[in-house]
């Protein structure tokens, strides 16, 4: 809103790495707080400000692979759709709970997350929902044995999921789902990227 008003934004209080990668891909144009530095008396500040120091930031990743965010419980599961994956010539980040994959969110841009439904804390429907808020610029499944099929229709037709896969799952079949998740991403989202 600010910048159809022609006003820059600004935001305080940025303390982490996540924080400041979330706000610069939601296009914030300033920011401030502990993450760059504490604050300094008037004659430090200057000295900082002359030497030009900058932080160093990560690269817009243009060039990088698709990104798939796998969530999960089970590091065996997490391990098999990673060596799985990783072969599809994806780019896959791991989290082994909802908190893990809200970190890696907020560091890393992500196309697709496949998440387990029956996790400690937080379904993966529920996370899910979480996700679309935050993160509206992703295509969400569920990968689980476990189905309540109330929860899984209830998620799909608000449209928190995309898809619900089961376990145990079919390499061909699921390797077929991530790639047609991946092309829904592109038909979405993808025009805003090139």
């Amino acid at each position: 809103m600010s910048h159809k008003l022609g006003k820059i934004t600004l935001a305080e209080g940025v303390e982490s790495e996540e924080q400041m990668q979330y706000l610069r891909r939601n296009d914030c144009d300033e920011m401030q707080g502990y993450f760059f530095s504490r604050p300094l008396p008037a004659d430090q500040l200057a000295a900082l400000r002359s030497a030009g120091k900058r932080l160093a930031l990560a690269s817009g990743r243009d060039d990088a692979p698709p990104t798939v965010l796998l969530v999960d419980d089970e590091p065996s599961i997490l391990s098999a759709l990673n060596r799985l994956l990783r072969r599809e010539g994806y780019r896959v980040l791991l989290a082994d709970s909802a908190s893990t994959a809200f970190a890696v969110l907020a560091r890393e841009p992500v196309a697709v997350i496949v998440s387990d439904q029956r996790m400690p804390v937080m379904t993966g429907t529920e996370l899910l929902a979480r996700v679309k808020t935050l993160y509206p610029r992703t295509v969400r499944l569920v990968l689980s044995g476990y189905s309540e099929i109330t929860a899984v229709t209830d998620a799909i037709n608000k449209g928190s999921i995309h898809k619900y896969l089961s376990k145990p799952w079919d390499d061909e079949h699921l390797k077929s789902e991530i790639r047609d998740a991946f092309r829904t991403w592109k038909e979405r989202f993808g025009k805003e990227h090139d």
